[in-house]
């Protein structure tokens, strides 16, 4: 699950949008792109509109544990949470204080390998 944490929606949608332009690409381009100048074309033409339907954006933490959950009603038994953008720290201390005291007793949180 790609997000971008940030002080404000606007600063985290525009650093998705600058970072990470994949997110907004649509149907089978991801996986039909060939090399990494079809990647640059394509994501030209991404928009923050495309971005934020994709990547939750912000500082709200509420939305965060409802992105999760949904994975979890889909039947994800593990969820990666993929931070776009350079404060690393500010997303992890967020995410410890903010959003996964309020997914429960069950959520349990392991580091990637």
């Amino acid at each position: 699950m790609s997000v971008c944490w940030a002080k404000s929606e606007r600063e985290a949608l525009k650093t998705a949008t600058e970072i990470w332009p994949i997110a907004g690409l649509s149907g089978p381009l991801v996986t039909e792109l060939l090399i990494p100048a079809h990647f640059e074309a394509a994501a030209e033409m991404v928009t923050e509109k495309a971005i934020a339907e994709s990547v939750v954006c912000g500082p709200d933490p509420q939305r965060r544990v409802e992105a999760i959950r949904q994975h979890a009603e889909a039947g994800y038994t593990h969820v990666c949470v993929h931070q776009i953008g350079p404060d690393q720290d500010g997303f992890l201390r967020f995410y410890a204080r903010d959003v996964i005291p309020r997914l429960g007793d069950g959520a349990r949180v392991r580091p990637a390998a």
